[in-house]
């Protein structure tokens, strides 16, 4: 079957690096790490696996970025990733066979797709104290087990990703959808798990706090319908920059969305708002609140978006890392003046809220059943898979309306009976 991969091949990389300067087109050409390629077919691995056939898979941030090559090769986590990998980690789709020993989904069954390779799909027994509590994107053993070294689908070799028309998967990774689910809202499952976790984790003080997402992509979308549904009474501004992201936010709930793009406008936009005080430095540098935000939740994470989220949360208040780019030094002080906690927050796990303890995705299928939550508009694109260049293209420029691009699989009628 033919698959979406990448090779980690340093003379490729150098050379895709070198040509990308003069045109974004080196990096899906054939000289590129990641090419469209032939690999084996996707196989029942044991008695708990099964085979699903993706629907949809969504292109993610961070693989318009392995794409781009955005990353530094003192990154901790590169001895937790093994090559070549198939891409892809945001999937919903069908279930064509299953395992003897499986007893969650029958073939047929319509399922959302929990990436993450902890130890019960790596087959270790006992789990790890991270596995225990439910905190499985904390998992202490993804470079052991029964597979290759991978956090997660689309990043480890034995373990390929939904960029493809047949993945495999334990069953302990996926959750039926009921009928009144379509696949356009299970597809942002994952994204919406990650802002989810992000603010039950460190939720902001109060029943009616005042919160920034910095950024509206689709991680940022789902921050605002997160907070949405875990404290309602919030105030919600959000900073985009594209028109479908304003539309898109103020329909999720914003109370306000701010489209400056400038350092000082945002901060001062920020003050206004919030009625703060704008400290500004004596010399240079942009200013800081007095005030500002009870917490920030920044889907962005660049140098520059952290800079003015430390700048713009309340004495005591909270920055949320949700994002993921690369790290450059900016101005901290804010930090230690301000008291504030700026914390980490990986993916997501078994999560309490409503008095209930289950999956992330759990939680959410349950609210897109109820009508709390609906993302899938945000699937704006469909690709089909044959045609990844043009995707990546539209995925990348935000000019073209786009909202979350995803790759759609042709349905098939027939299912395998268990292995």
């Amino acid at each position: 079957m033919k698959a979406l991969q990448f090779r980690m091949s340093v003379p490729r990389i150098v050379l895709t690096r070198v040509l990308g300067v003069f045109s974004k087109s080196a990096y899906t050409s054939p000289l590129a790490p990641v090419q469209l390629e032939e690999i084996p077919d996707a196989k029942v691995r044991g008695d708990r696996w099964v085979v699903i056939q993706p629907a949809l898979t969504g292109i993610c941030g961070s693989d318009q970025k392995q794409l781009l090559l955005k990353g530094h090769f003192d990154n901790p986590l590169s001895g937790m990733l093994s090559f070549p990998h198939v891409l892809g980690h945001e999937s919903a789709g069908v279930v064509r066979e299953v395992g003897n020993g499986v007893t969650r989904v029958r073939p047929g069954d319509r399922v959302v797709v929990n990436p993450w390779l902890s130890c019960e799909p790596r087959g270790i027994s006992p789990v790890c104290l991270s596995c225990a509590e439910g905190n499985l994107s904390l998992c202490a053993n993804f470079d052991r087990g029964d597979l290759t070294p991978g956090l997660h689908l689309g990043n480890c070799s034995s373990a390929p990703g939904a960029y493809a028309p047949r993945v495999a998967l334990h069953e302990s990774q996926v959750f039926p959808l009921p009928a009144s689910v379509s696949f356009e809202q299970a597809v942002l499952a994952d994204p919406f798990c990650v802002s989810f976790h992000a603010v039950l984790k460190d939720p902001p003080d109060g029943d009616a706090p005042t919160v920034l997402v910095y950024g509206a992509g689709t991680i940022g979308l789902a921050a605002v319908a997160a907070v949405k549904v875990v404290k309602p009474n919030a105030r919600i501004l959000v900073i985009a920059r594209y028109p479908q992201q304003v539309k898109a936010a103020k329909r999720l709930g914003a109370t306000e969305v701010i489209t400056a793009s400038k350092g000082a406008a945002i901060i001062d936009t920020v003050g206004k708002l919030t009625q703060s005080r704008v400290w500004k430095s004596r010399w240079h540098g942009l200013p800081m609140l007095g005030g500002g935000v009870d917490a920030v939740y920044d889907s962005i994470c660049a140098p520059g978006t952290l800079e003015i989220g430390v700048r713009i949360a309340r004495p005591r208040g909270i920055l949320s890392i949700i994002g993921v780019e690369a790290p450059k030094r900016f101005e901290w002080t804010p930090i230690y003046f301000k008291e504030l906690r700026v914390v980490g927050s990986n993916a997501f796990g078994v999560e309490e809220f409503r008095g209930a303890r289950k999956h992330a995705m759990e939680h959410y299928v349950e609210l897109c059943a109820s009508g709390e939550v609906d993302l899938g508009f945000l699937v704006t694109h469909r690709y089909p898979l044959e045609e990844w260049k043009a995707a990546f293209a539209t995925a990348m420029a935000k000019t073209t309306g786009c909202g979350k691009v995803a790759f759609a699989f042709k349905e098939e009628t027939s299912v395998a009976s268990p292995a």
